[in-house]
């Protein structure tokens, strides 16, 4: 699908097959999972080539931030589906030609749609780096949302992770905790993918802020540091969500733990107990002709109760000293 939108943010459309018109003055041309007819519209309309599927995904930084016979190549990664169990990380190319810019991508992202639809309201576009620059504040702003979703999401886990521990029945709290691991699993790949695409969009703004047109335009200029500035709070910001993250992953598994040797001090403390009565039972169990007990009127109950003892008197013994 390919969008056109002209310097007033409005959006030109089109007939099918119709050319663009020379006074349309377009500033941005979004190509979203283009066809090929769609692709060659565009070369000739900004006089370059556009990288193919395969090009937007090379990982080399020569490959993703280069200047080509007078175009501009920038590659970043933009999570997309981040409100699914399973986030991921889309390549988007964006492409200055002629003062006009190119988007490619091949999914969409929730950061094109805010801006495409805020774009017409908007004060009048300067061309392809004024649009740029601003789409790049909005992809900024929406990773900045992701985090804030990630921190409240940890928070609300960590409430429930230790409320969860003060239950009663440990098998209950280790199926809850071992669910919560799952939901913890989720975050830290969201988070990842987050912080994968704030590394990318760095490198975009540090290499966008070393062009000329930037630099020599005092509003793009303060535009794009302020960019930078903001990706690098925020990187600082994953890098403390991570850390909480990771604590409230060791405190489940800890908690975890816990749990479980409950469950096997329990059956260490069944086995003790029960262990001297089963030794009185095991001797007045064997089958020797002359054991003098064996004739006792009171034998039988004398052994009742030993093993009674000697069952009770370990039991108030861990009582006593609190090991259950």
């Amino acid at each position: 699908m390919l969008r056109v939108f002209d310097h007033n943010g409005r959006e030109v459309v089109l007939a099918a097959d119709e050319a663009f018109p020379a006074d349309a003055n377009i500033a941005w041309f979004d190509l979203d999972t283009p066809t090929q007819a769609e692709e060659l519209a565009v070369e000739a309309a900004i006089g370059t080539s556009i990288p193919s599927r395969d090009e937007l995904r090379d990982i080399e930084p020569s490959s993703r931030l280069y200047t080509e016979n007078g175009a501009l190549y920038l590659t970043a990664s933009i999570p997309y589906k981040t409100d699914t169990p399973v986030p991921e990380l889309t390549d988007v190319g964006f492409i200055i030609a002629k003062g006009t810019l190119v988007t490619i991508r091949y999914a969409e992202p929730h950061a094109f749609r805010l801006f495409s639809a805020s774009l017409g309201k908007q004060e009048d576009c300067a061309g392809g780096y004024d649009i740029l620059t601003r789409l790049i504040e909005t992809i900024v702003d929406r990773n900045a949302e992701i985090l804030e979703n990630i921190s409240r999401t940890a928070d609300g886990l960590s409430a429930r992770v230790f409320k969860t521990s003060n239950a009663s029945r440990p098998e209950r709290v280790t199926r809850d905790l071992e669910a919560t691991l799952v939901e913890i699993a989720g975050i830290q790949r969201l988070l990842a993918k987050t912080r994968e695409s704030l590394m990318s969009m760095s490198r975009v703004a540090s290499f966008l802020q070393g062009q000329s047109t930037i630099r020599d335009d005092p509003k793009l200029d303060e535009r794009s540091q302020s960019t930078t500035r903001d990706i690098l709070s925020l990187a600082q910001h994953a890098d403390f969500i991570s850390g909480n993250v990771i604590f409230l992953l060791d405190a489940s598994l800890g908690l975890i733990s816990v749990q479980q040797n409950q469950i096997i001090k329990i059956f260490s403390i069944a086995a003790v107990v029960l262990l001297p009565p089963t030794f009185i039972a095991s001797i007045y169990g064997m089958n020797f002709q002359f054991m003098p007990e064996l004739d006792w009127q009171y034998g039988y109950p004398m052994a009742l109760t030993a093993m009674v003892a000697a069952a009770l008197f370990p039991y108030l013994w861990f009582r006593r000293k609190g090991w259950m």
